[in-house]
């Protein structure tokens, strides 16, 4: 009972510290690694390859057994009657000799598949990771959404109090009021909204770090202005031939179906070997003894070397081969689609990453335009020399030209990641 509750104060102070903590990147990317479940199912199919691992290399070690047993016998023979107890003990011993390499590529094609199984672990790790990061960039945009939605309210609760004071000095009339309160109210809608995606963003990062974690998890936000992060920007892959050349290379499941061939190659090979006979020595001991029944009293030992060929097994063997050859060539193709799979995830990446980047350029050009339209547009509305229809277009142009910025920098930042990802480089 102690211990049960000392296991619920640490859960709940660790809770509380994640939740009052502002966690980096690489502390999520590290909870996820320990918790998510996904990682944790490919680990146990990888316990699973270890154990069928141990499996095959029992072959090589002796087998022994023993028995015991006691009982009542009644023995009619030449019209003597005979009755009473016996007991019985019997061991008995097996070590393979040779089997022309019949359990050796069974070792082999089962260190193999470990390897398969351990490229299966990486792959859902960096699959993960990658989860990570769109999600952890996610709610840096849902953030940053929230500053131009803020901003957006602020322009608007300023427009309103320049309509109310023109109002009194009867410069404008109600209608501009009325307006500048809606244009408001629609503001304070948009800003609830970036709230709620705010919490949503964050549900979907706590579901991916598989822990539970409050939605008042804190992570650290990009401090500076968007405009400054998205001039920083940088593209830093551009020559598509060698990125393919480096994710064929660094990508788990290509390495993954390597051994799977190799595995595979053993199993053909084993499928052979059944052809041939298998060689072992067996050892035994029996002795059994009855106080009653002479005659059932013996002691026997025996060592013996075996030669067991299988001469016909209907047909089992031949079909245990082409299932093993058709596995082979179930691998190739394999390993050909999936190199095929991530030329195309490279290629269509890098095209990705280039065109957010591009567009970041464009976005920041629009925004610095639909700022200077914005300025002139209040001047001349405080000149009375336009009416509120063109300063609500200039506020929408600008809260838009921001929110797109936005959307593009951290796209590009999601792009670039993904890009790392199909490289296999991503961590």
């Amino acid at each position: 009972m102690s211990k049960l509750f000392i296991y619920s104060i640490c859960f709940v102070f660790l809770t509380i510290n994640l939740n009052a903590k502002s966690l980096s990147l690489e502390e999520l990317i590290e909870i996820a690694l320990e918790n998510n479940t996904n990682i944790q199912l490919s680990k146990n199919q990888k316990d699973v390859s270890e154990q069928r691992l141990r499996q095959s290399q029992a072959s090589y070690l002796p087998y022994v057994t023993s028995s015991a047993n006691t009982g009542e016998y009644d023995i009619k023979q030449s019209g003597v009657k005979q009755d009473g107890n016996a007991t019985s003990v019997s061991v008995n011993a097996n070590q393979l000799i040779y089997d022309f390499g019949k359990t050796t590529t069974a070792i082999k094609a089962s260190k193999y598949n470990v390897e398969a199984s351990q490229e299966d672990v990486t792959s859902i790790e960096k699959q993960i990771i990658l989860a990570v990061k769109k999600a952890y960039f996610d709610i840096l945009n849902r953030h940053q959404q929230i500053v131009v939605s803020k901003e957006a309210v602020k322009l608007d609760e300023l427009q309103l109090s320049q309509a109310k004071e023109y109002f009194k000095a009867g410069i404008r009339t109600q209608i501009d009021i009325t307006n500048a309160q809606l244009q408001l109210s629609n503001s304070n809608l948009k800003l609830i909204q970036a709230n709620y995606d705010l919490k949503k963003a964050k549900t979907n990062l706590i579901s991916i770090l598989g822990k539970a974690i409050s939605e008042d998890l804190k992570i650290q936000l990009d401090e500076e202005d968007i405009k400054l992060l998205a001039q920083n920007a940088e593209l830093k892959y551009k020559n598509v031939e060698e990125l393919i050349d480096i994710a064929i290379k660094n990508r788990a499941e290509m390495k993954k179906y390597e051994s799977l061939i190799k595995a595979n190659k053993e199993s053909v090979k084993n499928a052979n070997y059944q052809y041939l006979p298998t060689i072992d020595v067996s050892a035994s001991y029996n002795e059994k003894d009855s106080d009653d029944i002479s005659t059932l009293d013996s002691n026997q030992t025996a060592v013996l070397l075996n030669v067991k060929w299988d001469i016909f097994t209907g047909f089992s063997r031949d079909a245990n081969k082409k299932i093993a050859l058709s596995n082979l060539s179930s691998s190739y193709k394999q390993k050909e689609q999936q190199e095929l799979a991530i030329i195309e995830a490279v290629t269509n990446a890098h095209l990705n990453t280039k065109q957010s980047f591009e567009s970041i350029k464009i976005s920041l050009l629009s925004l610095n335009l639909a700022t200077k339209n914005l300025d002139l547009a209040s001047q001349r509305y405080q000149a009375g020399l336009n009416d509120l229809l063109e300063l609500n277009d200039a506020k929408l142009q600008y809260t838009q030209a921001k929110s797109n910025l936005v959307n593009t920098y951290y796209s590009h930042l999601v792009n670039n990641a993904n890009l790392e990802y199909t490289l296999g480089l991503i961590k």
